[in-house]
């Protein structure tokens, strides 16, 4: 768990899940495209970690001039009611620590203005039956993917968005 954590908070190999993510799929050759300041070795080094931990996985091969090419894609490593209770648990704390770290480096450093950099904070309790639910999260990660994809806009700036549910009391 230990690993997975540092693969997770590791900026570079967030950037390269966050990419696979909303392509779906995609080979190390377009990975290596769309992260030009990156040196390759970093991102092989990367990929060699995301494999260990088992946050990605090859999900098929292409011959290119006689090399085998991998496909990588997302693995399911989220809460999983297959899971044991113990190792969701385990999942759901080592993201908020990973959340909590981001704060912390955000907060201990000099720049550090709320205003300036849109920091937010939304808490809603809702009632939805378990469809209507789902149809919210799916067009929630419509939302969030549609502006992911959009090309580096002039003066952007890298933000964090968490999506997280919660039980409500009962």
């Amino acid at each position: 768990m230990e690993q997975l954590l540092k693969v997770l908070t590791d900026p570079v190999s967030n950037r390269i899940l966050q990419m696979i993510r909303v392509k779906g799929r995609m080979t190390i050759s377009e990975i290596l495209s769309e992260n030009a300041g990156i040196p390759r070795a970093t991102i092989y080094r990367k990929m060699d970690k995301m494999l260990e931990v088992g946050t990605i996985c090859v999900v098929s091969t292409n011959k290119v001039r006689g090399q085998t090419e991998y496909v990588y894609a997302i693995k399911q490593m989220f809460v999983n009611a297959s899971d044991k209770n113990e190792d969701n648990l385990q999942m759901v704390m080592m993201s908020l620590m990973q959340i909590m770290n981001l704060y912390q480096r955000y907060f201990e450093s000099d720049h550090a203005d709320v205003n300036r950099d849109k920091l937010f904070l939304a808490n809603y309790t809702i009632s939805l039956n378990d469809e209507e639910f789902a149809c919210m999260q799916r067009d929630m990660l419509a939302v969030v993917d549609n502006y992911q994809k959009k090309a580096d806009a002039k003066n952007g700036k890298m933000r964090n968005l968490f999506l997280l549910s919660a039980p409500g009391e009962e």
